[in-house]
């Protein structure tokens, strides 16, 4: 992956926030070339601006915060835009249907603009770990990007997912896994506060989609918000990555651990 990309024009997503059912609203605009991913022209989205919130990754804090930024990110390293203006009304993105597909369909709508002039890729010199108990998350060098991921979430048993990270296989094998919630709330009041146009099911302590769009979609999900954490890095990574149960804060101190080395 060489080069960057930007949008082509203006978009705009209303819809609600993931904590409390209230309005979200997002401005995507297109950035010149080696601007970066910025939010309100005042937090770009960097590692050193990042941290796990609730469950998801925010950027800035404060007045400045962003919530639940993960799944824009991940659509962004997918298409491979790397250059964009971010505008929000509230602090927390649009929750869309809970996957990446409603930023993907966004970011389309735009159109891509792709130029030569952007970050190039950059390759592991040896291994990199994060570790929380038992939960991990390691890369060793290889080319391309690589992400395995090892789920085990009660009533949905373990999970198992590898891919090859490319624009089509983003698209195809992640971008359109939605997320579970943690919540005691009934399936038709959280769907209903959410304004979501699909039914909704409880599995042990989680709630998920009725009718899920993969197999082992859980799996498919943590890897998503495993690459839109990655995309903090600001570059293509080239590494094959390995993670048992990855959560936000375990991502994030991994992809610093992944900075220092390359850093170093």
């Amino acid at each position: 992956m060489s080069g960057g990309a930007t949008v082509g024009g203006t978009v705009v997503l209303s819809g609600r926030d993931s904590s409390g059912g209230g309005k979200a609203k997002v401005r995507l605009s297109p950035a010149g070339p080696e601007t970066g991913i910025w939010f309100n022209n005042r937090t770009r989205a960097t590692l050193s601006n990042a941290h796990e919130c609730g469950h998801a990754t925010c950027l800035g804090r404060g007045a400045r915060k962003v919530r639940m930024v993960e799944h824009l990110l991940a659509a962004c390293y997918g298409l491979g835009i790397t250059d964009l203006a971010v505008e929000t009304v509230g602090s927390t993105l649009p929750i869309g249907d809970g996957s990446a597909a409603t930023y993907v369909r966004l970011l389309e709508r735009a159109g891509i603009v792709k130029y030569e002039t952007g970050p190039a890729s950059v390759r592991l010199k040896r291994p990199v770990l994060a570790q929380r108990g038992k939960r991990f998350v390691a890369a060793i060098p290889a080319r391309g990007l690589t992400i395995n991921c090892l789920t085990r979430f009660p009533g949905f048993g373990a999970q198992f997912l590898s891919v090859a990270v490319t624009p089509a296989s983003f698209l195809r094998d992640l971008a359109r896994a939605r997320t579970l919630a943690r919540t005691n709330l009934r399936p038709a009041a959280l769907r209903k506060k959410l304004g979501l146009g699909f039914r909704l099911k409880r599995v042990g302590r989680f709630v998920c989609a009725e009718r899920g769009r993969f197999s082992d979609e859980p799996c498919r999900h943590k890897a998503l918000d495993l690459l839109g954490d990655l995309a903090l890095l600001g570059r293509p990574l080239e590494a094959e990555v390995f993670a048992f149960m990855p959560g936000h804060r375990l991502n994030i101190a991994f992809a610093r651990k992944v900075e220092r080395e390359l850093e170093a």
